[in-house]
């Protein structure tokens, strides 16, 4: 039997409607590098945040926008990402320069400098004594380990794990990983939920996500070791601490800076 015209078009037009379009799923929270080269303020946002999405350092972006301290953002302002093509010409550093300054040259004898650079014995006894030192925090101080609990996920910024994930019981205490002082305290970045940043020096950020309260206020100064906040599961599924070190804008594995558990 031959199908009505206007029937197969009602069929046609049901079926495409069930399909709809694809789930997508909500970005990790270690997003990559931002690739647009400007990005527009909106409500929430600070520096601090914007620098963190992106993966730059702050004190670049402020300097590629002629912006001071405290940094000040309206929202609609554009926020350039990259430097204009003056700055970019003034930071370039060549190879030859940066080969020329690794040289040793004394007098006409460079030969016996090479030696003692490259002895075997001074190299390993050099790398024993690097081993057993620990890693000082900004304040000259070891790092602490920001939360007691089991660790769920380390540091892999190939699969966008930009640092390591704590598991805990709801409500236990996060500290700082080091004195600084809190320079961001909201939820303005997708996918960390209740997030603290404290910057360190000049050098380290470190962010505290997915927390259930915070114990600080942007602007305060904290001493290694403060609780700052109650571990949660805001913006993810389980109870947990993630944490990341930030060194000039870049993720670092914590677990390098972080006293052996």
């Amino acid at each position: 039997m031959r199908v009505p015209k206007a029937v197969s078009i009602v069929c046609f037009i049901a079926l495409t409607g069930c399909v709809g379009p694809p789930v997508v799923p909500v970005s990790d929270l270690s997003a990559t590098q931002s690739s647009g080269s400007t990005r527009i303020v909106r409500a929430g946002d600070s520096l601090y945040t914007i620098c963190w999405e992106a993966g730059l350092d702050y004190r670049d972006v402020a300097r590629w926008n002629g912006l001071q301290p405290p940094y000040a953002l309206t929202v609609g302002q554009k926020i350039e990402l990259s430097p204009g093509r003056i700055n970019a010409q003034n930071t370039i550093v060549t190879p030859a320069a940066s080969y020329a300054t690794s040289i040793l040259v004394v007098g006409d004898e460079p030969a016996e400098a090479s030696e003692t650079l490259t002895d075997p014995d001074a190299q390993e006894n050099e790398q024993e004594n690097e081993k057993e030192e620990p890693v000082a925090g900004p304040d000259g101080k070891p790092w602490i380990w920001p939360a007691n609990g089991e660790l769920l996920s380390q540091f892999s910024p190939d699969d966008g794990r930009n640092g390591i994930d704590i598991a805990g019981a709801d409500g236990s205490p996060i500290r700082a990983a080091a004195k600084g002082k809190v320079v961001y305290v909201g939820t303005g970045l997708r996918g960390y939920g209740l997030l603290i940043i404290i910057k360190h020096d000049e050098t380290f950020l470190t962010a505290y996500a997915h927390n259930r309260a915070v114990k600080i206020n942007e602007g305060d100064a904290v001493d290694s070791g403060q609780i700052i906040a109650e571990m949660g599961q805001s913006g993810t599924d389980s109870v947990r601490l993630h944490f990341e070190i930030r060194r000039d804008g870049q993720p670092v594995d914590p677990l390098e800076y972080l006293p052996d558990a």
